[in-house]
């Protein structure tokens, strides 16, 4: 059976953030550590766990388990603002997140190597962290948008706000201090200004033909960018949450063993 996850806890900016971890003691030290990376949760359907999955989907611990049986060490979290974790949502307090979630667990793997799955906007924020730190060693970009200003657009940060305060991961009613300082943020964790730095480390791009929140375009325009080492994969009749999709986890999977392994 795969471990059972063990909370990790660390901060970033003062804030409280929690995670787990899920490796068999004979996997510890051992590299690489994968990271998943959640996106924007969704309007909670009814028995939603913090995770933002409904009760029968399991959420990210039900991957974290699914990488673990396949003897990945993994790890997953909630970012700031959203789950367990304490603070306002913010693209950039993200990003500074998962770099602080890397320092503390290198710690505690010794060799510091990882390798990120991130999805939607948590793919974003991988592909931003990977591009400037080498401790990434492969990188997955599931349903990744290529920038944000076509999904919010400029004149909509009044209404984007209100949206993420009734799916609850912007608590503080005076968070942003500044609105446009706020979207100016968003706005700059577009990967497409980014990805071409992974190069030539292992990439794959993967995007549902029947996403429904991004289209499968952004895909192509991230892989025109990308450089060597990049591969784009286009799941016929895939929706967004990809996690959700088993020939997307197990395409997944399978890409971690032949090239990152």
């Amino acid at each position: 059976m795969p471990p059972q996850g063990e909370e990790y806890l660390f901060k970033c900016d003062g804030l409280k953030l929690k995670g787990y971890l899920y490796a068999a003691a004979e996997r510890r030290k051992k590299s690489p550590l994968l990271v998943l990376c959640h996106g924007i949760p969704a309007a909670p359907p009814p028995g939603a766990t913090t995770e933002g999955g409904a009760a029968e989907d399991g959420g990210y611990p039900a991957l974290a388990r699914r990488c673990a049986a396949e003897g990945y060490a993994t790890f997953h979290f909630n970012f700031r603002g959203t789950g367990e974790s304490e603070g306002d949502f913010d693209l950039a307090g993200w990003q500074r997140d998962l770099a602080a979630a890397l320092d503390g667990l290198e710690k505690e793997w010794g060799e510091g190597a990882f390798l990120l799955w991130g999805f939607s906007a948590g793919a974003a924020v991988s592909c931003s962290v990977a591009a400037g730190d080498g401790r990434v060693k492969g990188l997955i970009l599931a349903a990744s948008p290529a920038e944000f200003f076509s999904l919010f657009p400029p004149g909509s940060c009044g209404r984007i706000l209100e949206t993420l305060r009734q799916r609850g991961i912007i608590r503080d009613p005076s968070f942003p201090g500044d609105p446009r300082q706020w979207m100016g943020r968003i706005y700059g964790s577009s990967p497409l200004f980014k990805i071409g730095a992974v190069a030539p480390r292992p990439l794959l791009l993967m995007h549902g033909s029947r996403d429904e929140l991004i289209h499968f375009g952004h895909a192509f325009r991230l892989y025109r960018q990308a450089g060597a080492g990049a591969e784009l994969v286009i799941l016929p009749a895939a929706p967004h949450q990809l996690r959700r999709h088993p020939s997307a986890v197990k395409r997944g999977l399978d890409w971690l063993n032949a090239r990152c392994t």
